[in-house]
């Protein structure tokens, strides 16, 4: 398999993240995991559109190059018309897994307190996804405690952590919605966990608000 850096090329219109994206931010995608870099985040809308090409270029390519389109793209950009952030995916290395790949145990981090104080921007509600139990084997090592953090539209891991991309795939859907003020009777206003679709696993995902 390949690991894969995920950077900003250029910015043809108006970013509206905010702060918005910028040429050079980036993240790293290895054996399935995504991992950004300390102080940086990544655009959820724009991350949506990424993960689709994400996969198979973590992997080699049977086909010749006049079968498989997958040959010549090496670029994507955010769905937003205003921003055009267009995002170059690149292979930076390969991952070769064996028994010494797999990390120890490592302790549950919580973010600064500082940051749970910013719990909304513009009336957005700021979330917390964090890893709630492991009921079988995660094929990416996800441990209870593993987290990321959505404020505003921008995505957020632990400096020096990652987090499965499936197990994110998942809760995408769910992530808009649950910033913003629910209903009574809404289904989704009481629901706050999710499934990883990797049956092995069986890692269940809470979702909270940051109050």
């Amino acid at each position: 398999m390949y690991e894969l850096k995920v950077s900003v090329k250029k910015v043809m219109g108006k970013c509206t993240a905010d702060p918005p994206m910028k040429p050079g931010d980036y993240f790293t995608v290895s054996d399935g995991d995504i991992q950004i870099p300390e102080g940086g985040y990544i655009c959820l809308w724009a991350l949506q559109s990424l993960m689709p090409l994400i996969t198979p270029k973590e992997r080699e390519i049977s086909e010749e190059k006049d079968e498989d389109w997958m040959w010549r793209v090496h670029h994507a950009q955010c769905p937003d018309p205003k921003g055009r952030v267009i995002f170059k995916i690149e292979r930076t290395g390969t991952f070769e897994k064996d028994s010494k790949s797999i990390p120890e145990a490592r302790a549950v981090q919580k973010p600064e307190e500082e940051n749970d104080a910013e719990s909304s921007e513009g009336g957005l509600k700021n979330l917390r996804v964090e890893v709630e139990s492991v009921k079988g084997r995660c094929t990416s090592r996800m441990k209870p405690g593993d987290e990321f953090t959505l404020r505003s539209g921008r995505l957020y891991i632990p400096s020096g952590r990652n987090f499965c991309l499936y197990a994110l795939q998942a809760t995408l859907p769910l992530l808009p919605a649950k910033q913003r003020v629910l209903q009574d009777g809404d289904w989704m206003k009481e629901d706050c966990r999710v499934l990883c679709p990797d049956p092995a696993g069986n890692v269940i995902l809470r979702i909270d608000r940051l109050e």
